[in-house]
């Protein structure tokens, strides 16, 4: 007998009814998912999920009463669900408040479509359908920071407070990182924890929807010491820098210690974790530690397997700290990390590492 699965449940939270109503038939085209409910503000998505226990919850940002940050913290304090963020624009304002969200716990962000037409699109709806698809086998856990705070809390400030600036070193000790699904909320927990002494560089490989990476790399460089900036091609490594591969191009490191962004191989996933993991391990092994974070799939097991092999320090993210421990469980079973590090001792972990370091290669 064949069992036919249960839809997937979705909530729909957006103050407009002309936005909801858009959402409402995008999801509609797909068999596998059912609206719910919708809410027109962050009070009553609170309310709703409470009542009706979606598997899903789409969330605007800005909404009147309660906006979607104070929602966000509430339901995953007291009824943790899988949140994807929808935003109006991709502006810095509204990106680093979606951002916010994703630190309160929501697990990706994406742009909603501005007009029918737009909703219309098969590459726009298909790229909805799935994100619902993926969070809806997410496993959350409860955020409590949304039980402590009686406020919504002030927006961060993009322009972090003076630090003293280091001379310029170029690197001879890389950190490269790969994430996806999770990631952003994990590498800001990281960034704002390393010292801007920082002995190495680190280049992150970040999976996220196009057009949403500039506005990541503001809000990363909102809280941390180190100097944090998109990757450009050519640009050298230097220690206590953080460069963020751009969502259009591959990454890789040369033989000089700069980057190389190209589009070839031809892929469905720009930029690839494999792709950088396996330049630097043709080249810069025993200088490197590679580090693959949450995220669904494979990639960065197969790239962090050959930078091991070439003589290389690898880490994966543990289970109990991934939002989806897909590919850190790739690597784990492929025998490509060294070790099973959860994300709150990652960066203790990376400084301690990096002293292991110095007599290497």
């Amino acid at each position: 007998m064949t069992i036919v699965p249960s839809p997937i449940r979705v909530l729909v939270v957006d103050d407009s009814a002309i936005t909801r109503r858009i959402l409402c038939a995008m999801l509609a085209t797909d068999p596998q998912i059912v609206v719910v409910g919708e809410a027109r503000d962050g009070r009553e998505a609170v309310e709703l999920t409470e009542k009706l226990h979606p598997d899903v919850i789409t969330m605007d940002a800005r909404m009147p009463r309660v906006d979607g940050l104070q929602a966000t913290e509430e339901i995953m304090a007291y009824n943790p669900t899988p949140i994807l963020v929808l935003t109006a624009s991709l502006g810095r304002h509204e990106g680093n408040f979606s951002f916010q969200m994703l630190n309160a716990g929501a697990l990706e962000v994406l742009e909603k479509p501005k007009d029918l037409a737009a909703a219309q699109s098969p590459q726009v709806r298909q790229l909805l359908l799935d994100r619902i698809k993926v969070l809806s086998r997410v496993k959350v856990v409860t955020h409590l920071r949304g039980r402590r705070r009686a406020r919504p809390a002030p927006e961060l400030v993009l322009q972090p407070e003076p630090v003293a600036k280091l001379p310029d070193r170029m690197a001879n000790r890389l950190v490269l990182i790969g994430a996806s699904t999770g990631g952003p909320r994990v590498l800001y927990n990281l960034l704002r924890t390393l010292p801007a002494t920082f002995p190495a560089c680190i280049v992150i490989v970040q999976h996220i929807a196009e057009g949403f990476v500039n506005t990541m790399v503001e809000w990363l460089a909102s809280s941390s010491p180190l100097h944090i900036a998109l990757a450009a091609d050519g640009m050298s490594l230097q220690a206590g820098h953080v460069l963020v591969a751009p969502d259009t191009h591959h990454l890789r490191i040369g033989d000089d210690w700069r980057i190389s962004l190209d589009q070839e191989p031809k892929t469905l996933l720009y930029p690839s974790i494999d792709i950088a993991l396996q330049s630097v391990a043709r080249r810069h092994a025993k200088r490197t530690i590679g580090v693959v974070l949450t995220g669904m799939g494979r990639d960065g097991a197969n790239g962090l397997l050959a930078l091991r092999q070439a003589g290389g320090r690898t880490v994966a993210q543990d289970q109990a700290s991934s939002a989806i421990w897909g590919m850190p469980r790739a690597a784990s079973e492929l025998g490509a990390a060294m070790e099973i590090v959860a994300a709150d001792e990652l960066g203790a972990r990376l400084v301690a590492m990096l002293k292991d370091q110095r007599v290497s290669g």
